[in-house]
């Protein structure tokens, strides 16, 4: 499979390379970007059950060194509060975060998205909720959860290279009933229209979240099929992988909910941050996934 996709990639890496020979003022030259996104649900700082090591005020410097390590030039958070938000703005030097107005409460719809600015330069962020009625305040209506949950998405420009592309990080409902199956669809469905009017066919997509779903269960797995309609998985498709779960659930459980999916990238490398060298055996209940992709 990693010959096929190898293959393939040169083939991609050679048609471009051809079409970007003709200079011209539609086809300008670009330079390739090489560039870093992650998903990381930080879990919310009001769980009052999180004590020791699992406390926020523990955790979040083990979230600095983390980010400080890798130094992704992306970062879709989910579940990040009001006072993390805070937090991370103070102790992530040489970040800026984006959030959705109005949320970082108990209501919920706490996706923020932060990146790196000596890396990217931010073009626009918009933000939408996940329900019938996306662009106010709402929760989904389509099962009994009472919480908000929201899509915040950006355009970047690659500053090096003058690549543009889009990341939306989304944090989709919880559940196993088919009513929870059919909100996580409609929650997909709606992730890619939006994403499709704002950037089209042609552009670098990434979505990504927790997506509160398993591929591989009969239960819930069916509610993936929009991503993979028009997108791909990264942990699938990228030349260097691994398969650890993302969910840890502070040692308890695992499985696979938290995915990073694009479309027009060459993935060089997809990694489960799930080290222990952090400060604290957990960082979170679920661990950072971060690709390494490139924009040619």
């Amino acid at each position: 499979m990693k010959v096929i996709n190898l293959l393939a990639c040169c083939l991609l890496l050679c048609a471009l390379s051809c079409n970007k020979d003709k200079d011209g003022p539609d086809n300008p030259s670009l330079k390739t970007a090489n560039i870093s996104v992650m998903s990381f649900n930080v879990r919310s700082s009001t769980i009052t059950a999180d004590t020791g090591d699992r406390s926020w005020d523990t955790r979040k410097y083990a979230v600095q060194r983390m980010v400080q390590d890798v130094r992704p030039d992306v970062i879709g958070m989910q579940e990040c509060t009001t006072k993390q938000r805070a937090d991370l703005r103070s102790m992530l030097k040489g970040y800026d975060l984006f959030e959705v107005p109005g949320t970082g409460g108990s209501k919920g719809g706490n996706a923020v998205m932060m990146y790196n600015t000596a890396v990217l330069e931010a073009l626009q962020c918009k933000s939408f909720f996940l329900s019938s009625t996306p662009d106010k305040a709402s929760v989904n209506g389509w099962n009994e959860e009472t919480q908000y949950r929201t899509t915040i998405w950006a355009q970047f420009r690659h500053k090096e290279s003058g690549q543009v592309f889009f990341v939306a990080d989304t944090h989709m409902p919880l559940g196993s009933e088919e009513r929870d199956n059919k909100a996580r669809i409609n929650s997909a469905e709606l992730n890619i229209s939006r994403m499709k009017a704002a950037a089209g066919e042609d552009a670098v997509v990434f979505i990504i979240g927790d997506m509160n779903c398993k591929r591989e269960s009969s239960a819930t797995g069916k509610s993936l099929d929009p991503y993979y309609a028009w997108m791909s998985d990264a942990r699938q498709k990228a030349l260097k992988t691994d398969s650890a779960n993302s969910y840890n659930g502070y040692g308890s459980s695992g499985s696979i909910i938290d995915y990073i999916f694009y479309r027009n990238a060459i993935i060089n490398e997809f990694r489960t941050v799930n080290g222990s060298n952090y400060g604290v055996t957990y960082i979170s209940d679920h661990y950072p996934i971060i690709c390494y992709a490139t924009i040619l």
